[in-house]
């Protein structure tokens, strides 16, 4: 289950999704804010899934109601641990002293265990701790790009030259940092040829309303193409992982195979310069970035259900104007309110010849 919208921003017309899991978030809080009986905790079990085939598992169990368990399961986890390491993980709840890392439940990726005795004492570190709980997708699909926006907005030298996230099947996110710019790479793909269609129109329409509008003009530099961007072809020992060919969900069985419409839609650049992560924005900009493609899914799909609704409307509208224009049979009999049969044909014959005469 997805976060359902947070913004509206009703002067663009976007909709952004919220950084974290609100159903997680909700239940986490739940246990976390809970002032009563300590012995009267209630044991919990939630499963929640997320974009990218990211899964959500938050548990209490009633022989052990001071300890919670918060997995996550991400399909692309192993690439990600071997690019940043094992430490990133142990650092990302170190500042809380009631969480620590324990071998991973049965099919998930990463467990944090939480001791509900030892929570911190003041709101805001709970709220803090809410929030990291909620967004552990964002701190783990993201971890490349937390650590290459830090080492942009400190001067330093990421540990990798180039980072590769795999987090679809079809699709993958290529992380290039340099010394004043960090390049994030998507090759985005869309099993249905009318979402394919919507997106490669929707990409298209953002690079040229960046490089029109002056509003946007302190806002990452996008570039959409269908080859590989200069960024990936100059590194060297990077094997550019090929998009998907296969066939498009609706294309016709007879299709020669030369003609079959592709998944694959393109490769889409971001342009990260230090100062969109700097006074305080680095949060943000992980955010954007890491849920950039759900962002797009999410504005494709809408605008196929919108695209489904007009035609629907606009159906209906015309099939309310051919009833209105159909003529009514004259050959039709009909019952008087005496029961006598009314001939529609001959009375309308009889007034014919009342007019004529």
């Amino acid at each position: 289950m997805a976060a359902p919208p947070a913004d509206h921003d009703g002067k663009a017309g976007r909709i952004y999704l919220e950084a974290g899991h609100r159903v997680v978030a909700e239940t986490v809080r739940a246990r976390i804010f809970y002032e009563g009986d300590p012995e009267k905790r209630e044991a919990v079990d939630v499963k929640a899934d997320d974009f990218d085939g990211v899964s959500f598992y938050v548990s209490v169990s009633p022989e052990e109601k001071n300890l919670m368990r918060v997995a996550l399961q991400v399909p692309c986890f192993k690439a990600i641990k071997d690019a940043v390491g094992e430490g990133y993980f142990a650092e990302l709840f170190g500042l809380f002293a009631c969480c620590s890392l324990e071998a991973p439940m049965p099919g998930f990726s990463l467990t944090v265990l939480v001791n509900l005795d030892a929570l911190p004492a003041s709101e805001s570190e709970k709220e803090d701790l809410v929030s990291k709980l909620s967004t552990l997708k964002r701190e783990v699909v993201g971890a490349p790009l937390w650590v290459c926006f830090r080492a942009l907005l400190t001067g330093s030298k990421p540990p990798r030259s180039y980072y590769v996230v795999p987090y679809r099947p079809a699709e993958t996110m290529y992380v290039v940092p340099s010394d004043d710019l960090v390049v994030v790479v998507y090759t985005v793909s869309f099993d249905d040829h009318v979402e394919r269609a919507i997106a490669n129109s929707f990409l298209q329409e953002i690079v040229i309303s960046r490089r029109q509008s002056r509003d946007l003009a302190s806002a990452p530099t996008v570039n959409f193409s269908q080859e590989p961007p200069h960024e990936l072809k100059t590194i060297p020992g990077l094997t550019i992982r090929q998009p998907s060919r296969d066939k498009c969900v609706g294309a016709p069985a007879e299709t020669p195979p030369d003609k079959v419409p592709e998944k694959f839609v393109g490769y889409l650049s971001l342009a990260i310069s230090k100062r969109i992560v700097e006074s305080g924005r680095l949060e943000k900009a992980v955010t954007l970035t890491e849920g950039y493609r759900s962002f797009l899914m999410y504005h494709v799909q809408a605008t196929k259900s919108q695209l489904h609704a007009r035609i629907r409307r606009r159906a209906a509208n015309w099939l309310q104007v051919l009833n209105r224009a159909m003529p009514e049979k004259l050959n039709v009999e009909k019952k008087t309110i005496k029961g006598r049969t009314f001939n529609r044909a001959g009375a309308a014959v009889v007034a014919a010849n009342r007019l004529g005469s």
